[in-house]
């Protein structure tokens, strides 16, 4: 006899049963390969807007992603996962970078 089977996991919207919802989400199925820190930004908003907390949003990225060491000291490391929202735009550190990257296009000739 073939019994339904369910996983219940509690997360910051209560228990949720994972065998009803895909799991892991597509999103992280699809970027597996976590290795610059504009991905992994993308992928945690992801998961805090899906109503996980900081620490299992980290954990879901840790079982199911490849990280780089970049990743790793940047975000996990260093704890800055603690301070991403879902409401935060680009990152501080990765905005600097982009405008750093910029300038010198537009504005160095060699």
């Amino acid at each position: 006899m073939n019994a339904p089977c369910s996983l219940w996991v509690l997360t910051g919207n209560g228990w949720n049963n994972l065998m009803d919802n895909e799991y892991p989400p597509a999103y992280i199925k699809d970027n597996y390969e976590v290795f610059d820190r504009f991905t992994f930004d993308y992928l945690f908003r992801r998961l805090l807007a899906a109503g996980y907390d900081h620490e299992e949003a980290k954990d879901i990225i840790l079982y199911n992603c490849a990280l780089s060491t970049l990743v790793m000291q940047e975000r996990l490391y260093n704890e800055y996962y603690l301070e991403i929202s879902v409401t935060d735009g680009m990152a501080p550190d990765l905005l600097d970078m982009y405008r750093e990257a910029f300038n010198k296009s537009v504005f160095n000739k060699n």
